[in-house]
């Protein structure tokens, strides 16, 4: 048998992904799954076992050389959706989530008539009503049900396997705390000197390495006036954190380095608290107080992993955030 799954959106998403491939082929290792993959998603997943071959969908479009039995889209957006759909599958699987947001609620109704119509399985999930049911809307285990509806066998474990190599520690007289740098820090409640004040408190027990993304620095201007900075070339002669750094763009490679090197990990809600997951290093989470939190944390719990959450509009956030360290 073989099987095709699509997931070319966030990296997060694509690691509450790995646990259903790794319990389809614990039931039967014959099974080949090919995963087709955004570039990010690639550097991801190139050292998962249980894959047997990664496409990356941003530098050849080769799924319709492939021939599967199954094939399954578990990403939302059209792209995903057609790749699927002018697959050379004998069954189409695909999965559709409901707006969490009472005013888009119809807004996937085109992606339902075209599944009813071209799709041979489809699983609906209306997180606002399996939410206020108190029923699970966990990505994964959505992810479960669908290999339910299409007929797949596997052995349930929602436990990977410790797939991203440590290559390089980074030694520190304290502890290391990782902060990523998000624009998510800037919001209504919490702005750059709130932030500022917050790396102060953690210096009394930790050294900082700080991260970025695309983002950053359209938030953090005092930051990076202030501490000094380290980029993937200068990353491969770095060895000693001393106070504050800031790590600005890394690999990924480069990056699951500070995350393995680190004794927790820092973040407003993002791909990161998975990947934190999955090097088995702890978390605290700080998530929108505007954006259905809640929903959002039973959504996209961190799969089996030591973390705290909080909320951007709580009450002397960097006190809860540095106390009991």
């Amino acid at each position: 048998m073989k099987i095709g799954i699509i997931r070319i959106d966030r990296m997060g998403d694509m690691i509450l992904t790995l646990p259903i491939i790794q319990s389809i082929k614990s039931i039967d290792s014959s099974i080949k799954i090919h995963v087709f993959a955004s570039s990010r998603n690639v550097q991801v997943i190139q050292s998962f076992k249980y894959i047997d071959r990664i496409f990356n969908i941003n530098d050849e479009n080769k799924l319709n050389k492939e021939k599967y039995d199954l094939i399954l889209n578990i990403s939302p957006g059209w792209k995903s959706f057609f790749l699927c759909l002018f697959s050379k599958a004998s069954i189409k699987g695909n999965i559709i989530f409901l707006s969490r947001y009472k005013k888009k609620y119809y807004s996937k109704l085109l992606f339902l008539i075209f599944s009813k119509i071209f799709f041979q399985k489809t699983l609906i999930i209306n997180r606002i009503k399996r939410f206020n049911n108190n029923q699970s809307i966990h990505c994964t285990e959505m992810m479960f049900k669908l290999l339910d509806k299409c007929g797949v066998a596997y052995e349930k474990n929602l436990l990977i396997e410790n797939f991203l190599p440590k290559f390089k520690v980074i030694d520190s007289e304290k502890k290391i705390c990782m902060v990523h740098l998000s624009a998510r820090w800037i919001n209504n409640y919490y702005i750059e000197s709130d932030f500022l004040n917050l790396i102060l408190k953690l210096q009394n027990k930790f050294n900082l390495a700080l991260t970025t993304d695309d983002t950053t620095k359209e938030k953090f201007n005092l930051i990076f006036k202030r501490y000094p900075i380290i980029n993937n070339y200068q990353f491969d002669h770095f060895k000693t954190l001393n106070e504050v750094v800031i790590f600005e763009n890394l690999n990924f490679k480069n990056w699951t380095q500070i995350i393995h090197s680190s004794n927790l990990v820092i973040t407003p809600e993002c791909g990161l608290i998975h990947v934190a997951a999955a090097c088995k290093i702890p978390s605290k989470i700080i998530y929108n107080a505007n954006n259905k939190p809640n929903m959002m944390y039973k959504e996209y719990t961190p799969l089996k992993s030591k973390h705290e959450r909080f909320l951007f509009n709580d009450k002397n956030l960097n006190s809860l955030l540095t106390q009991s360290l």
